[in-house]
């Protein structure tokens, strides 16, 4: 059984990409694999989620995952990246609408909870993983980065417009950011609060500590459900 950083065993002949299985099934894509790999990571931790049981779960081969990706470190590398595309298509649709950062902000919080409410649940405990930290896994740390940096943008643009009153612009966008991740992980509470109504007061709450001026709340709410844009996710496969 192979653990972390486990590689593929050695092999003469590789299965080319996209070659139609012989038993008939639908050829392996890696998006099967990033919903059946986030589970298990979810539940077993890095370590804990071989790519053997990976494999078992999907009924092929290990070397068949191993052929898309060749360790298990770029596995969850890549399982990172597919996670937050959803997001960066977002933050990037959201820019060229020039809207008021505070709108902006609360725009971004409210549609990133219904995502991630919207979506696999295993998903956003990838973004807490601890080795995440360590080397080996700077492309992952690359992309959480730049999604807290879209928050922290947001919230330095309103303290220089005097919309936010904030100490520490780089924190407040890292616990917004975690916010908008773990708040639908609360299950007790997920399982009774429909996901826009847990995004809109996650918003607000939020939108409450950062405001110089949180009478303007509503207004700002307002302003936010006039935009036309919300986060497109991928078909479940």
């Amino acid at each position: 059984m192979m653990e972390i950083g486990e590689k593929a065993p050695a092999q003469k002949t590789k299965r080319p990409v996209g070659r139609p299985r012989a038993d008939g099934r639908p050829q392996l894509t890696k998006e099967a694999v990033f919903l059946v790999a986030a589970k298990h990571i979810a539940k077993d931790g890095y370590a804990g989620a071989s790519i053997r049981k990976i494999a078992a779960e999907l009924k092929a081969a290990p070397a068949s995952v191993f052929n898309l990706f060749p360790t298990k470190d770029v596995l969850l590398n890549e399982l990172l990246g597919f996670a937050a595309a959803p997001s960066m298509v977002f933050y990037r649709d959201l820019d060229k609408l020039d809207l008021s950062p505070d709108v902006a902000l609360f725009k971004s919080i409210m549609e990133e909870v219904i995502a991630v409410a919207s979506a696999d649940r295993d998903f956003p405990a990838i973004f807490y993983l601890p080795e995440l930290a360590k080397p080996g896994f700077e492309p992952a740390q690359e992309t959480r980065a730049t999604m807290v940096a879209h928050y922290r943008s947001l919230i330095e643009a309103g303290q220089q417009a005097g919309l936010f009153s904030v100490d520490v612009p780089a924190l407040s966008a890292e616990q917004v950011f975690q916010l908008t991740e773990t708040s639908i992980i609360a299950q007790q509470v997920a399982a009774v609060t429909p996901p826009e109504i847990a995004a809109r007061a996650t918003a607000r709450f939020c939108l409450r500590g950062l405001l110089a001026d949180p009478a303007k709340l509503d207004t700002i709410e307002q302003a936010a459900d006039q935009v036309p844009l919300a986060f497109v996710l991928p078909e479940k496969v």
